[in-house]
């Protein structure tokens, strides 16, 4: 049998200098000899206190901390999936995902324990960076004496449940095993010719499968180092460049454009000339960001496309030779990319249709979804909803969606979610949701709501309501009020119109 190697993944780094630090965290650096530790320490006290098996699933709710990546790391180890919660969720959003992955146990960090806790019912649960409450498990608490020696684990073995919003319904989550992971892993690494010398500035959450794979888990398989943030903070970018000499980074548009639009002369306050390049993923970067941002910073920007359904990316750029501007790059190795027609018939180059991805990075499927995964994988084919086309060098560029996905900063909203929350509110009579333009998230959430005569519901009353619901950044930033709402011959909201509104408004 084929053993996994994610076991495995602090090896090279080990082999090469167990004194090497592995992790920096702020003012703390740790070792590969000390992760290794904490790793199979944590991963026995799973087995030992917190009676986990092989197969069992923990969930996680935390910013970016040297606690997630230990536990990420441990679960890897022992054969236990790891499933991560967006810190931002509610706690009805908590709940459903603890029960639908049917999580033995819950970690949570303490500034999100208050609603956590709300969640959790009777799920084991575990708290750190705050007080523990009766019944629960302090993270240091959770270590045994022994540290796990990793045993052979099959390739199958599910790695990560992430879970990712669906066009209708609830949140599905995309079972990644770990042979999905070393492959994309390993197409990371070859990519971007990463080595033990390379160091990542990890800015993007953890609960993510870009910041989980490009700036973690790739840097350690290779002996190098990451630099872990608790979250992006703008101010403090420039200066961790400067400080730790990461040599690459990944981040959504957003990210850069906040670079790009810092006082002019900043960047030369700091010495920048560790970073070899910065992914940039998640939604479209525009030529004029990509030309401001490199025309102020010594750094590369490295466009790619990809989902989590994939583990994370399909289309890079070269790091070496013709990066196009505009362009997602070109199929990364191993992986194959196809624009397909309504049949599933490939489109002569040029012609638009919708990109199919094909490798063995691509998810085992949804977890308890099979008509949902029967859909997104046919033939082997992954299914992604996104509208592109194929240029005569083999770069591909996404024109449109097929789904109708906001992406705000990187984060993905699903229209159909957010109107659900607003048809909770009974004065509404119809909804309808769509994503404008905004300069520095990309999209910003905009709301078009019918409401009864003689209400008296205002924008603020609603966007309270759905912040009460939802995570805030799938909260509208504004409603508008409508006599009614632009329909089609069957009468269907027809989003297209309300999308022109929303532009012409954003402009006023």
């Amino acid at each position: 049998m084929k053993e996994s190697i994610l076991p495995h993944i602090l090896k090279t780094g080990l082999a090469l200098d167990p004194a090497k630090t592995a992790l920096f965290y702020y003012e703390a650096s740790y070792s590969y000899e000390t992760v290794n530790t904490l790793v199979g320490r944590l991963a026995q006290g799973f087995i030992d206190k917190l009676k986990l098996q092989k197969g069992d699933v923990v969930a996680i709710q935390s910013s970016n901390t040297v606690e997630f990546a230990l536990t990420l790391l441990a679960c890897l180890r022992a054969g236990i999936s790891l499933t991560p919660l967006n810190p931002a969720l509610k706690a009805e959003e908590i709940r459903y995902q603890l029960e639908n992955s049917e999580a033995k146990c819950f970690i949570f960090e303490g500034y999100v324990a208050e609603k956590a806790r709300l969640a959790a019912g009777k799920t084991q649960r575990v708290v750190f960076n705050g007080e523990k409450q009766e019944g629960e498990w302090s993270f240091e608490e959770v270590y045994a004496d022994a540290e796990h020696q990793p045993l052979p684990l099959a390739p199958d073995t599910i790695g990560l449940i992430i879970y990712t919003s669906g066009t209708t319904g609830k949140p599905k989550g995309v079972l990644l095993s770990h042979a999905n992971i070393a492959e994309m892993l390993d197409m990371m690494i070859e990519s971007l010719q990463l080595t033990d010398k390379d160091r990542s500035l990890l800015i993007l959450p953890l609960f993510h499968v870009n910041a989980i794979h490009f700036t973690l888990l790739a840097v350690l398989l290779q002996g190098g180092s990451a630099v872990i943030r608790k979250r992006f903070v703008l101010e403090e970018f420039l200066p961790a460049v400067d400080r730790y000499k990461p040599t690459f980074t990944s981040g959504v548009p957003t990210v850069y454009a906040m670079l790009a639009n810092l006082p002019k002369g900043v960047e030369h306050q700091y010495d920048l000339s560790s970073m070899r390049f910065g992914i940039c993923g998640a939604a479209p970067v525009s030529v004029s960001l990509f030309e401001r941002f490199e025309s102020r910073y010594p750094i590369k920007l490295i466009e790619g496309w990809g989902l989590s359904e994939g583990c994370c990316a399909s289309t890079l750029n070269p790091i070496d030779g013709q990066r196009k501007v505009g362009s997602i790059g070109k199929a990364m190795p191993r992986q194959q990319v196809k624009v397909v027609d309504e049949q599933g018939r490939e489109v002569p180059v040029g012609e638009k249709g919708e990109l199919i991805v094909k490798g063995p990075n691509v998810m085992q499927g949804y977890l308890k979804r099979e008509d949902e995964t029967k859909k997104t994988l046919v033939n082997g084919w992954l299914h992604t909803g996104d509208i592109g086309y194929q240029d005569e060098d083999g770069y591909f560029y996404i024109v449109d969606r097929k789904k109708d996905l906001i992406i705000r900063g990187g984060m993905n909203i699903y229209p159909k979610q957010v109107e659900e929350v607003l048809y909770q509110l009974d004065d509404v009579l119809e909804a309808a949701v769509v994503g404008v333009p905004d300069e520095l998230y990309g999209e910003e959430v905009m709301a078009f709501v019918v409401v009864k005569e003689q209400s008296s519901l205002t924008e603020a009353d609603i966007i309270r309501h759905c912040k009460e619901k939802m995570a805030d950044y799938r909260c509208p930033k504004t409603v508008s009020f409508l006599k009614e709402m632009p329909k089609n011959s069957v009468g269907k909201i027809t989003k297209q119109p309300l999308r022109e509104m929303g532009k012409a408004l954003m402009k006023k």
